[in-house]
């Protein structure tokens, strides 16, 4: 009985399997032809110094004497702008937390456009008033904009899980709008990058 069984558990595996990538496939197609159209906030996780785009916790440091990406996250991220000229995607702003790494991501991802700080986008402090204070700054800026383009907005990956319950790949981006009672985010998609 066990013979009979492993075609039948090998090819129902195969099967699944095809499905998960090629929903993947369909639903980053559907995020870019979204944000091809403009007026979403892209949340993008910035290229750490091993390569990875992940998290970052150190916002003080001296990004001018800091090494802050390794040689494959400063291609991740050239990579990743290269996508987004590639698709035609209009950026109207790039807004960054104050972390080195999230900045140089920023930079090289989106060079003809200046990145500018914005402090809600640094780490989560673990006070949980402060905390929902600063998601409610990020909130409240997707909520707000409207461009032709779209908002880009540089931080990490603890703070895109706080903000739309999502939790990223690393080399992901998720994909918001102002949910239809204007109060609420969206989540129109998630772009995978590799």
């Amino acid at each position: 009985m066990l013979k009979q069984f492993r075609p039948w558990a090998i090819s129902m595996y195969a099967l699944f399997s095809l499905v998960f990538v090629v929903s993947h496939a369909y639903a980053t197609d559907a995020a870019w032809a979204r944000v091809q159209r403009g007026g979403y906030t892209i949340l993008i996780q910035g290229a750490d110094a091993s390569g990875t785009l992940s998290p970052t916790v150190d916002s003080s440091a001296d990004c001018s004497v800091t090494q802050t990406l390794s040689d494959r996250g400063r291609q991740l991220a050239q990579k990743l702008g290269a996508r987004f000229a590639a698709r035609g995607v209009r950026i109207d702003k790039v807004l960054t937390s104050s972390t080195c790494n999230a900045r140089e991501t920023a930079r090289l991802s989106f060079g003809s456009i200046t990145a500018e700080i914005f402090r809600p986008l640094d780490p989560l402090p673990g006070n949980e008033a402060a905390k929902q204070a600063q998601i409610e700054q990020m909130r409240a800026t997707i909520v707000a904009f409207k461009g032709l383009g779209n908002l880009v907005m540089m931080t990490d990956r603890a703070n895109i899980i706080a903000l739309t319950g999502v939790t990223p790949r690393p080399t992901e981006a998720v994909v918001v709008s102002k949910a239809e009672d204007g109060e609420n985010l969206h989540i129109a998609g998630r772009i995978i990058f590799d």
